[in-house]
């Protein structure tokens, strides 16, 4: 049964309240603790997007990992006494098996601490039964990253017990009646964040931009040239700290999109003035290169794994620790390359110049139309190049033709999702999501042949240090055989899936947003 939850007047004297309650020969005082509850979750909030927090909360030398929806159900706990990390590190169980598919792999990191006085109560009936549960939070604190405090309201929740529902009533008309409390969708969790001037699920790598069609091109571009450095800033901490991989894999997608933005939206701003910074966010994407490529092989070493036959599997141990260890040379490089002057000096100029109050440039033409006009006619362009390109490719046709038209539809899909908010939403999902399909079997392409070569290399580069057994070259050579052999078959889907996105009902869907015939 759902669980109610009441909270406080701030003129409520909470101690006093449960003081005349311990009186009443109805209810049973269970126990009183003092708890310090840490909320958990993944940099980009991927539990309580899905519904549900995830708590270590600690009492009386007691930890406990516990699992809920935002209704206060339980979904699943565990006699976790360590700070929760990746959930791989998690003990095999219910809450292990739960958290996995969810955050996959990035990190539980510490969003607040609350501390608290819990006391826990139980209505009786005539024949002593337990009719209904009720825990009451108070003397609540938020305690921020520096160890401050911050009084927090105190609030209760009511746990129905099955089969007793006059009782849940009789305590609803009593809370409500007698004490004026309000129910409430009370959210512990937001309520001690807001007193830290947060919010839950405050960071998204996605594009969540509002475009008003009221906005001049330059405009629509600067706003999305200020969102994708803020995203690119915040990402730098947990880069330069290693805390999981997604922290690089966001940030190199704020460069790759700022940098698709200059090339697909050129004469929106002045090229010379652009000139350096564009060298500058070619110099972010080559640096952070190695580092991602090494963070890809160690997230799909299970798979790799999994494709060698059962008696060759622990042979490739050798080459995780190779990967590991370059992982670390190169994240250890990358962090003082991130943190060094040169890039803040690329980043704090860029935020002036996208600062500057600019008047109309005559010399920019595109610059001052209105943005959706720009948007069509930068899109529909686009999008013929990509039929183009596709309907080229042939049996024969060789590996670079169809990493082109990769390269062409990640700039398609840039596009589209720099300006969906322009459009009508479900028509511009629908486009967004079958190009998607097409990009995943390119992408898939081009990532097998690279994980490939790059295996062969590493191979190379191990037997010449003398670091590696020769059964570990066999599994390597085996590995890469088994990606080559991926990627054709990934070749031979590509006809259906590029079919199925270049279908008469896309084609008119891009006709009629984009196209000035329409």
């Amino acid at each position: 049964m759902q669980t109610h939850c009441y909270l406080f007047n701030d003129q409520c004297d909470v101690e006093s309240w449960l003081q005349q309650l311990a009186k009443d020969d109805l209810w049973q005082a269970v126990s009183l603790q003092e708890n310090l509850t840490a909320y958990y979750d993944t940099f980009d909030w991927r539990l309580y997007r899905k519904g549900a927090t995830l708590e270590l909360e600690s009492s009386e030398g007691r930890r406990e990992l516990i699992y809920r929806s935002h209704k206060g159900d339980l979904l699943a706990s565990s006699d976790h006494s360590e700070e929760p990390g990746f959930a791989w590190d998690l003990p095999i169980g219910q809450l292990r098996q739960q958290l996995e598919p969810l955050i996959k792999m990035r990190r539980l990191l510490p969003q607040v601490a609350v501390c608290s006085r819990k006391q826990s109560l139980a209505m009786l009936n005539r024949d002593r039964k337990t009719v209904l549960r009720m825990v009451v939070f108070f003397l609540r604190q938020a305690i921020d990253s520096q160890g401050n405090r911050h009084s927090l309201r105190s609030y209760l929740q009511v746990l129905p017990v099955q089969g007793y529902r006059s009782a849940l009533n009789q305590v609803n008309n009593l809370l409500g009646d007698d004490l004026f409390l309000q129910t409430t969708q009370f959210d512990p969790l937001a309520d001690a964040l807001a007193t830290l001037g947060r919010s839950p699920a405050d960071y998204s790598s996605k594009l969540n931009l509002s475009l008003q069609p009221t906005l001049t091109a330059q405009q629509a571009l600067r706003t999305i040239l200020n969102h994708l450095l803020s995203t690119l800033r915040t990402n730098i901490e947990g880069t330069c700290n290693d805390l999981d991989s997604e922290f690089l894999h966001d940030l190199r997608v704020s460069v790759r999109r700022t940098r698709s933005a200059l090339n697909q939206l050129k004469g929106l701003l002045p090229t010379v003035e652009l000139a350096p910074f564009r060298e500058g966010f070619a110099w972010l994407g080559n640096i952070t290169g190695l580092t991602r490529d090494l963070d890809v092989y160690l997230l799909k070493y299970s798979d790799y794994v999994q494709l060698l036959p059962e008696s060759h599997r622990q042979d490739l141990v050798p080459f995780h620790n190779f990967l590991k260890q370059r992982q670390a040379e190169e994240q250890e490089k990358l962090a003082a390359l991130l943190e060094g002057a040169k890039s803040s000096n690329i980043l704090a100029l860029w935020q002036e110049f996208l600062d500057q109050e600019r008047e109309a440039d005559p010399t920019l033409p595109d610059a001052e139309l209105p943005v959706k006009e720009v948007a069509d006619r930068r899109i529909w362009k686009l999008y013929k190049r990509c039929l183009k390109e596709g309907h080229s490719i042939a049996t024969e046709s060789p590996a670079e033709a169809l990493h082109e038209l990769r390269k062409t539809c990640k700039k398609l899909r840039y596009l589209l999702e720099f300006f969906q908010s322009l459009y009508p939403p479900i028509a511009i999902k629908t486009l967004i999501k079958s190009l998607k399909v097409l990009q995943d079997n390119l992408g898939d392409f081009q990532d097998y042949q690279v994980q490939g070569e790059a295996i062969y290399s590493f191979g190379i580069e191990m037997a010449a240090q003398n670091r590696v057994p020769p059964a570990t070259l066999l599994a390597m050579g085996i590995l890469a055989s088994s990606l080559f052999n991926q990627q054709q078959q990934t070749r031979d889907d590509f006809d259906h899936q590029f079919q199925t996105f270049s279908q008469p009902d896309n084609h008119r869907l891009f006709q009629k947003l984009f196209s000035s015939t329409k």
